[in-house]
């Protein structure tokens, strides 16, 4: 979820928009700044500084412009083996500088900067521009033309992978010489980890394949005993979903700008959540079975019957620590219908906002029992909003539970009602068509395809297990602190078939099973914001959570928002499970081939995980 850009009819947050009704509401949380002053900057790249080594020492990686860089004839000879060249990487603003310069193609940039599936296209481009830069080397699209186009953290070389071969040579190719290595879809990534300074990037956007089984086998030859659809690393969500309703079925799958989030790779490697998880499971609850090339560059099958701890591994432990994923079957579950509600509410104090939240939290336990799950934007103390679905459900029944908690809120003095509306969906494609890719929603509100990337992003986020919401002291508490949030989304995806699966089903943090919320925020800024600036930012969007981890000492947050300053990340992403993840990681990459931001085993290592620190 990437953070948007205003437009005249929409305000576009996170991976989604809301449209505007008289005011500004968010369906993501944000902290926006747009500081047209310029940061000092001086475009080197890192690995070509003055204080590069020319060579890494045993306890560090290779990168470009040292001497342990392969040769342009080593390239070339590898370049030869694969399906496609190499190429060079570039910054997504480098025809926009000199001597690069070209006037048609930064225009073209420069409109589609912004765009999700754009950004998901470009090899260069995370979804959250900042992740393409360093504080001394940066390419703004923003800039002048006679500004210096840094390489910053973009990969130096690609491979554009389309076949398991590929990418066990790239492995190989790169393991041979102590490469710093990435691996990259569509840049959806709160981190950055698809991008790193003077590495080779495994570029799998174009490996796709869409296939479905009526009664998916195991290559082992059991049978699983559901239907299935497998994808393929570079498929998206917005073609997953429609190859999905065309065989009448569903899967649990992300929500992001147009659909742009990838359905193979990191988002049910790192977990994974759904507006109806609680009906369908998480992503990595619902993986059947994944390809994997090991780091070593060995090919195997992980499923229950085959390498089950790589198995359990990779399913929450995050890509790419085991091995890059090549294939991944998901469990299709029958299409049902949707009855969906949609409310919004202002409050004209902060009192108004805090009784409000109040009687929310106490409701919450009650509609996650009956069905219903979504998401409750909230802003400034003013504002708090339900996008809200029951599977089966029916205006009788939603008027029984959810419509108690809507007229309880009616009688809140301060409370002003400004949308109640309900509509029902024949199946979720329609509803993720109403609401993620069509900017026009007569019902209530909803997300859009609209231009939502390009901007600098932060987050945080933190599991609320249900016995906080069962407790009025400390369910007050949880209300007291989001009254002090800028803008914000709670994401009621837990409960239901989350909370019945077992805490050591696979690597996830323990804290999904007992949580009924992953409360998110970000901070957002331009790329002309002064790192002065990005730091408060930054730092603010972390200490917004301290209330709510103070809450739950031990507890997690959703990996694939993670926050970068987490006390112990470790911790915060896989609690007990971390020890058997590391142990598991020792085992298949004894020598970190793969690692990434925050990822398992990178304690020890500097930011970009290129030299070890301890």
């Amino acid at each position: 979820m990437v953070c948007g850009r205003l437009t005249s009819a929409h305000l576009c947050v996170g991976s989604c928009c809301i449209k505007r009704q008289g005011r500004i509401s968010l369906l993501l949380s944000v902290l926006v700044v747009s500081s047209l002053a310029k940061p000092a900057a001086r475009a080197v790249h890192p690995t070509t500084s003055s204080a590069a080594p020319a060579a890494p020492s045993g306890t560090c990686k290779c990168t470009a412009g040292q001497s342990c860089w392969p040769s342009a004839k080593d390239w070339a000879t590898f370049s030869e083996t694969l399906s496609h060249p190499i190429f060079d990487v570039h910054p997504p603003g480098y025809y926009c500088h000199d001597p690069h310069f070209n006037a048609a193609l930064c225009s073209s940039i420069q409109t589609n900067s912004g765009n999700s599936i754009w950004r998901s296209d470009q090899p260069g481009a995370e979804q959250s521009d900042n992740w393409e830069f360093t504080p001394f080397s940066q390419c703004s699209i923003l800039g002048n033309r006679t500004d210096a186009c840094g390489q910053g953290r973009v990969p130096a070389v690609a491979v554009n992978a389309t076949t398991v071969d590929d990418v066990q040579k790239a492995l190989a190719f790169a393991f041979k010489r102590n490469l710093k290595v990435h691996i990259k879809n569509t840049g959806h990534d709160f981190l950055g980890r698809g991008l790193g300074p003077g590495s080779l990037m495994i570029w799998t956007h174009h490996f796709t394949s869409l296939t479905f089984a009526k009664n998916f086998k195991y290559k082992t030859g059991q049978s699983a005993g559901v239907p299935a659809v497998t994808v393929g690393p570079g498929n998206q969500w917005v073609d997953t979903y429609a190859f999905a309703a065309k065989n009448k079925v569903v899967v649990a799958g992300g929500i992001g700008a147009l659909g742009s989030v990838g359905a193979g790779g990191g988002w049910p490697l790192g977990g994974g959540h759904n507006i109806i998880s609680p009906h369908l499971g998480l992503g990595a609850d619902n993986v059947l079975e994944l390809d994997l090339v090991l780091p070593n560059g060995t090919f195997i099958t992980a499923s229950p019957t085959s390498h089950p701890d790589l198995f359990w591994a990779a399913r929450g432990g995050g890509g790419p620590s085991f091995g890059v994923s090549t294939r991944l079957v998901y469990k299709a579950h029958p299409i049902t219908p949707l009855y969906a509600s949609f409310f919004e509410a202002l409050t004209a104090t902060p009192d108004a906002f805090v009784q409000l939240l109040d009687t929310y939290h106490a409701a919450l336990p009650a509609l996650a029992d009956a069905g219903w799950s979504g998401y409750y934007p909230f802003e400034n103390g003013s504002y708090f909003a339900l996008m809200y679905l029951l599977p089966n459900g029916n205006t009788t029944y939603g008027n029984a539970t959810l419509g108690t908690f809507i007229q309880a809120a009616r009688a809140i003095p301060g409370v002003t009602i400004k949308t109640d509306a309900t509509t029902t969906y024949p199946d979720y494609q329609s509803w993720f068509l109403a609401n993620i890719l069509d900017p026009v929603n007569v019902v209530g509100f909803n997300y859009t395809g609209g231009v939502v990337g390009g901007l600098g992003v932060d987050t945080a986020s933190w599991l609320l297990p249900r016995e906080l919401f069962e407790n009025p002291e400390s369910a007050h508490i949880m209300s007291k602190a989001l009254l002090s949030v800028p803008a914000g989304i709670g994401q009621h995806v837990g409960g239901g078939i989350v909370s019945a699966t077992p805490p050591t089903f696979n690597a996830m943090h323990p804290n999904w099973r007992t949580s009924l919320s992953d409360v998110s925020f970000f901070g957002a800024w331009n790329d002309l914001t002064p790192q002065s600036t990005i730091k408060t930012i930054r730092q603010q969007v972390s200490d917004l959570l301290k209330p709510l981890r103070d809450l739950t000492p031990g507890g997690g947050q959703y990996l694939n928002e993670p926050d970068i300053f987490v006390p112990d990340y470790t911790v915060a992403n896989w609690g007990t499970n971390y020890p058997r993840l590391l142990e598991i990681k020792k085992a298949v990459d004894p020598t970190n081939q793969l690692l990434v931001v925050q990822g398992v085993g990178a304690v020890g290592w500097d930011d970009e995980q290129i030299c070890k620190t301890s």
